[in-house]
């Protein structure tokens, strides 16, 4: 069978925007050695394909051997790669660096060393500004290593050596704590996905006890930029994963505000900046705080509107995926149900849009929210719809909680279509679904236990009642709290005993 979507060059080419098309046929056209034309007949075949099938490709050239094709693939993708670093050798400062420490390299080869020298210290000020220390690391060695091999007259300059030695042990110092952090924030990232939040003391034992082995010293005076974001960053993710999102909004505010003192590296490395903000956003939402939430909402948009425009295709997926998320939160916050679903044909475009970059774990968050809003507004049926996206596309899911909430909520829509035999067939699944996932709490078991009661053969009023007080117990409950993270159950109880919608409740 042929491989859909599967091949790199293919996906290379389909991740080109219209400027970079035309520039690859200009740099192609230039080059002699393209007697043929083949590689440029191959860009255009899959550039106009839908879909990549190795069967059509080998049928379009049959012309050529299987090992003839693989080196056209080859080459192709190479001069496509070529295209692109003229492209953005003009935007981005660390391929400046790394052009200028190639060239610095040839010079050398070439015996002139004393020229490599002058670009070497002119480029050691753009890894400065930049903050790129690896690469800064990199140039300080090359400069040793000419400096003991040649006479290059600097030691008539007071300190220049000892200068090179001094600087280029700071910086393995600083790459050292960098990496320390980088790896730190990694792993509790990756234990978040794993674990979710806390959901007991033995949890929230295993999560302080490896933060305690793994934690970095305090920061320093001169800690560096990369250095103090990403000790900020181990932070949030720490306190968040063990819901003190008081002190996770602190560290995600800190985050930002290394941005702030320096401006440079807002424009320099959006994703990160706005990923910081990202979080400044989720535990404000967290917290309720609904002025603070639409201020540094409106701070976001405000940057977006700004540089969104020069964002790469990278920034873009990830500023898709945090810009709508906190529009979304900002209306669930306020309760504005309606306004949200507006949102919903911007984002499905979006996912289209982006379907060959976008993460399915991030689709299907959007799915669960839009879900969410059409059980607000009453539409049970379109909601159905949307978590059985959710549902039933489980293979590359990072956390099996959201897939378990999707069918808690299922469950709750075909409560208000009245299909209660139904219910009765399908608790059993999502209680083991819950129960798996480590989900199975008071919470979602009083609502489960009130889902697969007949309300035809009981007091519906007061059961719904006795939800409510229960659920509202549950959310003053330090590791039940989590459960109303996920959907807004009290405010689904009020709802009830109106016999009204989320929407028509709070309107």
């Amino acid at each position: 069978m042929p491989t859909v979507h599967s091949d790199s060059l293919y996906l290379l080419i389909k991740s080109l925007t219209k400027a970079e098309k035309r520039n690859f046929k200009l740099f192609a056209n230039r080059i002699k050695s393209n007697k043929d034309g083949l590689y440029i007949q191959m860009f255009d075949f899959l550039e106009k394909a839908k879909i990549y099938n190795e069967e059509k490709v080998n049928k379009r050239f049959s012309n050529l051997k299987p090992n003839d094709i693989s080196n056209l693939k080859r080459h192709l993708y190479t001069q496509i790669l070529k295209s692109l670093r003229l492209i953005h050798t003009k935007k981005d400062v660390d391929l400046q660096v790394r052009e200028q420490l190639d060239n610095a390299k040839i010079l050398y080869g070439k015996g002139l060393y004393l020229q490599s020298l002058k670009i070497l210290q002119r480029i050691r000020e753009l890894t400065k500004s930049s903050e790129q220390e690896i690469m800064n690391l990199e140039v300080l060695e090359f400069q040793k290593l000419i400096e003991s091999r040649h006479i290059t007259r600097s030691r008539k300059i007071e300190n220049k050596v000892e200068s090179l030695i001094r600087e280029s042990k700071k910086s393995r110092k600083l790459i050292s704590r960098t990496s320390h952090l980088s790896s730190l924030s990694l792993k509790i990232q990756g234990l978040y996905i794993k674990l979710g939040f806390v959901k007991n003391d033995m949890e929230k034992f295993l999560v302080e006890e490896y933060y305690e082995s793994n934690k970095p010293d305090p920061l320093q005076k001169n800690a560096g930029f990369y250095e103090e974001v990403l000790w900020n960053q181990s932070l949030v993710w720490h306190h968040y994963m063990l819901m003190n999102f008081d002190k996770s909004l602190d560290h995600s505010i800190a985050w930002v505000d290394v941005f702030d003192r320096n401006e440079s590296m807002q424009i320099k490395d959006p994703s990160l900046y706005i990923r910081g903000m990202h979080y400044v956003l989720t535990n404000n939402f967290y917290l309720q705080n609904q002025k603070d939430y639409k201020a540094w909402l409106k701070r976001y948009e405000q940057f977006n509107e700004k540089h969104g425009k020069d964002f790469d295709a990278t920034t873009q997926i990830l500023n898709f995926n945090y810009l709508y998320n906190a529009k979304i939160n900002s209306l669930l916050l306020s309760n504005e149900y309606k306004q949200a679903l507006t949102l919903i044909p911007e984002i499905i475009d979006a996912i289209e849009h982006f379907k060959m970059k976008l993460d399915s774990h991030r689709s299907l968050i959007f799915f669960y929210k839009i879900a969410w809003l059409y059980i607000a507004v009453g539409d049970y049926q379109t909601a159905i719809d949307y978590l059985n996206k959710v549902i039933y596309k489980r293979k590359d899911h990072l956390r099996s909680d959201i897939v378990s909430y999707a069918k808690l909520l299922h469950l709750m829509c075909h409560y208000h279509q009245g299909n209660y035999k139904l219910i009765a067939n399908l608790t059993t699944g999502v209680k083991r679904s819950l129960e798996l996932s480590n989900e199975y709490c008071q919470t979602t078991q009083a609502i489960l236990a009130f889902l697969n009661k007949n309300p035809n053969s009981t007091d519906q009023k007061a059961a719904i009642l006795k939800l409510n007080r229960k659920l509202m117990k549950t959310y003053s409950e330090s590791y039940e709290k989590r459960c109303h993270i996920y959907f807004n159950f009290i405010g689904w109880t009020e709802s009830l005993t109106e016999n009204q919608s989320m929407y028509e409740y709070y309107s």
